[in-house]
C-alpha cells in the first residue's frame, strides 16, 4: 500500500479547474450585454461595495500648489466618506484648457510621489525612472491633466500597523481588516477612483466626457477592476498586472491586497478584462516579468479578444509586450491615449 500523500498542491489545483459560474461565454452582442451586467454587478458584491452610492458631486481643498515647469502639481483632498480622505495630486499642464484627463494609480511605492517623478535621492530615483514608473509625471509633460490618487495603505493612507522601513506600507493589516467587516481592500481604493472621477467631472477645464487611467502593477490592479465597475473611464492602460490568477498571484508571492474572496468561483483575469469591451483597452507586459510571467498574460488575453471580436472591435484591444520587466512604458501607453483619448 503507498504511504498517505499528505500535499495540498493537488487539491488546490483541483479546485482551480472547475468551471467558473460567470466566465464569458456569450455569442451574441445581447448575450455579451447581460453576462457583462451580471458579472459587473457580481463583481461589485465581490469587491464589497454593492449598495454604495456615489455623491453627484465631489469638492475637493486645496492644500499645496507646486510649479513643475511645464505643468502645476496641485495637492487636493477629497472626502471619501465614512470620516475618509484621499490625497489626490492634479498636474495641470500650462497650456489653454480644455485638458485631456487621465486617472493615474500608483503601484506598491512607499507613495503617490514616485508616479509624480518625485523621489527622496538619486539611487530611489534612478530605478525607478529606468523602469519608466514616473508615468503621471510624463503624461502631464506630453499635455494631459493628470489626476494621480494616493492608494489605502501606502503613504500617508497608512494604518497604525505598517511594515516599517522595509515594507512601508499597510497593505497586510488594511486587507485584513476590510476583510473582517465584508469589504476588501481592491474594492475600497476602486472606491476612492470613483469618487476621483466624480471630482474630475465637476471641473471645468477638462475635455467632457472622456477620462483615461493608466497604472503599473499594483496600480494596473486597481485600473483594471475600476474601468470593469464604471463605464465612465473611456480608455484603459493597465500595465503589469493582466496575467491570469492562476500564473500571478496563486504562482508566485504576492501581497495580500491583491486577493478577492470568492473570485475564482466566477471568472479568471481575461473575464474580468472582457468587461471593457468594446472600450479601447491597451493591457502592457513585459517580456521577463517575474510575477506577472508573458504566459499566463498571453493564456487569458484570448478571452479578452473574443469578447471584442464578438462586438466587432478588435481594433479597440491590444496587447503589447516589451521587453523588459516589471515595468511601465511610457512610449506604449502614450500612443495608446493619443489614438483614443
Amino acid at each position: 500500500m503507498a504511504p498517505p500523500d499528505f500535499h495540498l498542491q493537488a487539491h488546490v489545483d483541483h479546485l482551480y479547474q472547475q468551471p467558473r459560474k460567470l466566465a464569458f461565454q456569450a455569442q451574441s452582442p445581447a448575450e455579451f450585454e447581460r453576462w457583462q451586467r451580471d458579472l459587473r454587478g457580481k463583481v461589485a458584491e465581490l469587491l464589497g461595495i454593492t449598495g454604495r452610492k456615489l455623491p453627484a458631486t465631489v469638492e475637493a481643498r486645496s492644500i499645496t500648489r507646486t510649479d513643475r515647469g511645464s505643468y502645476t502639481e496641485e495637492k487636493l483632498a477629497i472626502d471619501t466618506g465614512e470620516g475618509t480622505q484621499t490625497p489626490l495630486y492634479v498636474l495641470v499642464p500650462k497650456a489653454e484648457p480644455p485638458y485631456k484627463p487621465i486617472l493615474v494609480f500608483h503601484g506598491h511605492n512607499p507613495s503617490v510621489r514616485y508616479v509624480l517623478g518625485n523621489y527622496p535621492d538619486e539611487e530611489t530615483r534612478d530605478e525607478h525612472l529606468a523602469r519608466d514608473i514616473n508615468y503621471a509625471q510624463a503624461l502631464a509633460q506630453v499635455g494631459y491633466l493628470v489626476c494621480a490618487v494616493e492608494q489605502r495603505g501606502f503613504g500617508e493612507r497608512i494604518s497604525d500597523l505598517h511594515g516599517g522601513l522595509e515594507r512601508p506600507n499597510s497593505c497586510r493589516h488594511l486587507s485584513f481588516e476590510y476583510l473582517l467587516q465584508g469589504r476588501t481592500l481592491i474594492g475600497e481604493r476602486c472606491w476612492d477612483g470613483m469618487l476621483a472621477l466624480t471630482y474630475l467631472q465637476g471641473r471645468s477645464d477638462l475635455t467632457p466626457g472622456r477620462f483615461g487611467c493608466t497604472g503599473n502593477s499594483g496600480g494596473g490592479t486597481t485600473t483594471l477592476w475600476l474601468a470593469a465597475l464604471d463605464d465612465r473611464i473611456s480608455v484603459v492602460v493597465p500595465a503589469c498586472y493582466f496575467c491570469s490568477f492562476k500564473h500571478s498571484i496563486l504562482g508566485t508571492y504576492h501581497c495580500e491586497c491583491n486577493y478577492v474572496p470568492g473570485m475564482l468561483q466566477y471568472m479568471e483575469m481575461g473575464d474580468l478584462a472582457a468587461l471593457l469591451a468594446p472600450r479601447p483597452l491597451r493591457i502592457i507586459a513585459g517580456e521577463g516579468d517575474p510575477i506577472f510571467p508573458i504566459e499566463g498574460v498571453k493564456e487569458q488575453f484570448g478571452t479578452v479578444t473574443r469578447a471584442y471580436r464578438l462586438l466587432g472591435e478588435q481594433r479597440n484591444c491590444s496587447l503589447t509586450i516589451h521587453e523588459g520587466g516589471h515595468a511601465y512604458h511610457h512610449r506604449l501607453s502614450q500612443e495608446w491615449f493619443q489614438r483614443w483619448l
